[in-house]
């Protein structure tokens, strides 16, 4: 060994006894402690991963994600069990349903028509998922049940659309049903259809019903309506009224002695149109009354409550 202008310099001889110097021997040493003390220490914790860190490094990190992960389980377990309340809560929001459309008319929701509508293309995980197995099952559980409940919250909403439609609709059908008896009086039930004419003597399609009052008894609207007809109508009615109640339904009243509203006038139910008389072709004082469908003469009497007084009808409604 030799020390020249400051370095360290290392003198052997080889094999063949021939003098040989190695320049910088310190710093090389000191670079191969350090290579093999690195190589070491990663080998050393490979294999601490492997064994599952049984020499505890990183025992505080680790802890911490056990703890955060226990959490998270826990959480969405608590998730879980309030999604199922939510789903009772709208199992019975949806029984409810069915009973209002049963009574507006609409055909309920059956089981096979809410699951083709919850059913469809697949929908992205709304929740992310993690390397750990139980986690992974209940993110995906939490994932499918809320899905699911938003399809089916999506179905009630449009089903209970469905029912305010259908809803306002019957209010202004059930407005325009002659359901109303227009005058006190007497008549026969079996007055509908091929008959005797009183008048003519031969048999005639009686199109309508007679109620048989004195001259000046009052006639009522039988639903609301617009007054198409006001005046002399021609045909062996005399003075007569009709009134277009939409729909399709559509009645006349004809006899009469005096007519109390004008074409074009809105008239509700129950409200005064006329007195009855004894004008057109008849053998005595009556009401002639039609209800029509679709201009299809139908039987009053399937329509209108005989136990529902004419004249106190408005009365009742104002007072309600």
């Amino acid at each position: 060994m030799a020390q020249k202008a400051g370095k360290l310099t290392y003198l052997y001889y080889d094999e063949q006894l021939q003098l040989r110097e190695v320049k910088w021997f310190r710093l090389k040493m000191v670079g191969t402690v350090i290579a093999l003390a690195t190589f070491s220490l990663g080998a050393i914790l490979f294999v601490n991963v492997l064994a599952q860190n049984v020499l505890g490094l990183g025992d505080d990190r680790l802890t911490k994600l056990t703890n955060e992960n226990q959490l998270l389980q826990h959480q969405l377990t608590t998730m879980t069990s309030r999604i199922k309340v939510l789903e009772s809560s709208l199992d019975t929001l949806s029984d409810q349903g069915n009973l209002l459309r049963l009574m507006v008319d609409i055909p309920s929701i059956d089981g096979e028509t809410k699951a083709a509508g919850i059913g469809g293309a697949a929908v992205e995980p709304i929740l992310p998922t993690t390397s750990s197995s139980n986690s992974d099952d209940l993110l995906r559980a939490v994932s499918l049940s809320i899905q699911r409940l938003q399809s089916e919250m999506n179905i009630q909403r449009q089903s209970y659309r469905q029912i305010v439609k259908k809803a306002e609709y019957n209010k202004g059908y059930f407005a325009a049903l002659p359901a109303l008896k227009p005058m006190e009086g007497y008549y026969s039930t079996g007055e509908f259809g091929l008959r005797m004419h009183p008048v003519l003597g031969i048999f005639k399609t009686h199109e309508g019903l007679d109620i048989v009052n004195d001259v000046g008894t009052p006639v009522v609207a039988a639903a609301d309506g617009v007054v198409s007809v006001a005046g002399q109508s021609g045909g062996g009615y005399g003075t007569a009224v009709v009134i277009n109640h939409g729909y399709g339904y559509q009645t006349l009243y004809a006899h009469l002695s005096k007519i109390l509203v004008r074409a074009g006038q809105h008239v509700k139910r129950g409200e005064l149109i006329a007195k009855s008389g004894r004008t057109g072709l008849v053998s005595g004082p009556h009401l002639h009354y039609e209800v029509r469908y679709n201009g299809v003469c139908q039987n009053p009497l399937n329509y209108f409550f005989d136990d529902v007084n004419p004249l106190h009808y408005r009365a009742q409604i104002a007072a309600r």
